[in-house]
């Protein structure tokens, strides 16, 4: 029985290598091993970049890559949110929302791109109303900002629990060099959720509008 080929796509191959990091890094936590797990973690979200460099390098963009792509990320995620929820208890609502809102986001973002024929979720800049959807899906470099911004929000959040550096005094306010670090990124963190809620909300419109659509 031959194997698809598609299974060893090289773009493919770094995503399965992905999801290795991924959970090593998890195990590492479990482990009381910070030091790794925030390695092997940095590690697998930097993957993320060449995977979609390779697919274009050696024509090999797939579906199934796209799919691979997605679910490493929301695992990723979803896994780091519980991390942080079990060492921040006292923000475990926030984390549960930061999850839901993560996964929902992108659920409906896919099965809109799947019902409406479209080649990619990317493309979803072409059909949504909100003009910060367009610019986001339209520009990469906004992209990868707000990507990589969000990514650091958490980062830096399991790195404050863990790492004593000193402080800064500003005005009445004494910070680490972490929760200083931590506050520049957070308006970029919070940019991106708002990305999500519209995402969500314009998914969620055009599903809606396909089903009133063939009801009629």
């Amino acid at each position: 029985m031959s194997i698809n080929k598609v299974f060893i796509f090289i773009p493919n191959i770094i995503g399965y290598f992905r999801f290795f990091f991924y959970l090593i890094s998890f195990i590492c936590h479990s482990l009381g091993n910070w030091q790794l797990c925030i390695s092997f973690y940095a590690i697998a979200f930097i993957l993320d970049e060449f995977d979609g460099r390779a697919a274009r390098a050696y024509n090999q963009s797939s579906n199934f890559g796209a799919a691979l792509d997605m679910v490493a990320d929301r695992s990723a995620t979803a896994g780091f949110c519980l991390i942080l929820a079990q060492l921040y208890p006292q923000y475990l609502l926030f984390f549960i929302v930061a999850i839901a809102l993560d996964v929902s986001s992108h659920y409906y973002l896919i099965y809109a791109t799947g019902i409406l024929g479209k080649a990619s979720h990317k493309d979803s800049a072409e059909w949504s109303n909100s003009k910060l959807m367009q610019l986001y899906y339209g520009n990469k470099t906004l992209m990868d900002v707000l990507i990589l911004g969000n990514e650091l929000f958490y980062i830096l959040l399991y790195l404050n629990f863990y790492l004593v550096s000193f402080s800064l005094a500003i005005n009445n306010w004494t910070l680490s060099i972490w929760q200083l670090l931590i506050m520049i990124c957070l308006p970029i963190y919070l940019l991106k959720q708002a990305t999500n809620i519209l995402q969500l909300q314009s998914a969620a419109q055009e599903i809606a509008a396909i089903d009133l659509e063939n009801r009629e």
